[in-house]
């Protein structure tokens, strides 16, 4: 009788997961950083009543008449944002290694530093919130936490800029050939001859202001959005930098000592003179949220134009 050998059932392999929790990080002012999404840190979100990811709160002007129905739309703006986390703080091993856990994570909440608070989608976009710690509405412990080894909090943060940032998107001209010029996200260096048709995208919610780096040698340039020009009448010499930021809350042009990235090592920027004072013309624009927008740069010389732009968004994701 003949035997017939037969492979194995092999069973079909499951589905991929199509649902995904996001990852919730912060970085303490201290530099220190915690997952509060993931419990075997000891320090972790209780997922119900966390505040702050949707919108912000927005005053609004408005202006009306008693001879006429409804009212007229001035303007909003957005009020500083409200952070709210219920989190535990746990740790099994020991009654002092729980109070070292706790203090630590204590040492992070600041009335007056701020910490990021960071929200990464499971595509790997992340979205980040300055935050600095405001209360604990008075916690009363319902235990002793030290023989218990936990804790349940309820922190209050301020986010005194209400909205989320992404990460910068920058552009960069200079030089007869597109090259790749910084370490880290791509920055690239484009033809001198595109600086008429130069252009930068604010995918944010809100209008973006640039930040501007000329990088000597240069003997004037010209940097802006539109018609809206910051003029540079002066030199900015082979190994400076000259930062011009048109944020609103800031508008500063600063020189510095300019070492440029090797490898790994980033650029750095040292020993700051300011030059607000000595620029000409300083008519200051911002990028559009969610547009195109063309520049208008110049350079005499062979230096290097750097715009660079942080987004900014309404919502955690």
């Amino acid at each position: 009788m003949a035997i017939v050998y037969a492979a194995p059932y092999m069973p079909p392999a499951p589905p991929a997961p199509l649902w995904f929790g996001m990852r919730v990080t912060w970085t303490g002012w201290d530099g220190s950083v915690w997952d509060l999404s993931d419990p075997s840190g000891g320090v972790c979100l209780i997922r119900a009543g966390v505040e702050g990811l949707a919108m912000p709160a927005f005053t609004e002007w408005v202006q009306n008449s008693p001879s006429v129905a409804g009212q007229w739309f001035r303007g909003a703006v957005a009020d500083p944002r409200r952070v709210f986390w219920p989190l535990c703080v746990f740790q099994d091993a020991s009654t002092q290694g729980w109070i070292d856990l706790d203090r630590a994570f204590w040492k992070t909440m600041d009335p007056e530093k701020y910490g990021i608070w960071t929200i990464t989608a499971p595509g790997g976009s992340s979205r980040s919130l300055r935050c600095r710690f405001k209360d604990d509405d008075g916690h009363a412990f319902e235990h002793d936490p030290f023989e218990r080894r936990w804790a349940t909090y309820g922190v209050s943060l301020m986010a005194d800029a209400p909205f989320w940032f992404g990460p910068e998107v920058s552009r960069v001209w200079k030089g007869e050939e597109l090259v790749d010029f910084f370490p880290g996200p791509p920055f690239y260096i484009s033809s001198g001859s595109t600086m008429a048709n130069a252009k930068i995208n604010n995918p944010g919610d809100v209008d973006a202001w640039p930040t501007w780096t000329i990088i000597g040698d240069s003997t004037a340039a010209a940097v802006g959005v539109g018609t809206s020009v910051v003029e540079v009448p002066f030199v900015v010499p082979a190994g400076k930098a000259l930062v011009v930021n048109t944020d609103p809350t800031v508008q500063t042009a600063v020189m510095y000592n300019y070492t440029p990235a090797n490898g790994s090592t980033p650029e750095i920027l040292s020993n700051p003179v300011d030059c607000t004072a000595d620029l000409g013309t300083a008519n200051f624009a911002p990028i559009p949220a969610g547009q195109d927008r063309r520049l208008n740069i110049s350079m005499t010389g062979d230096g290097i134009i750097r715009a660079a732009i942080t987004p900014l968004y309404r919502r955690a994701w």
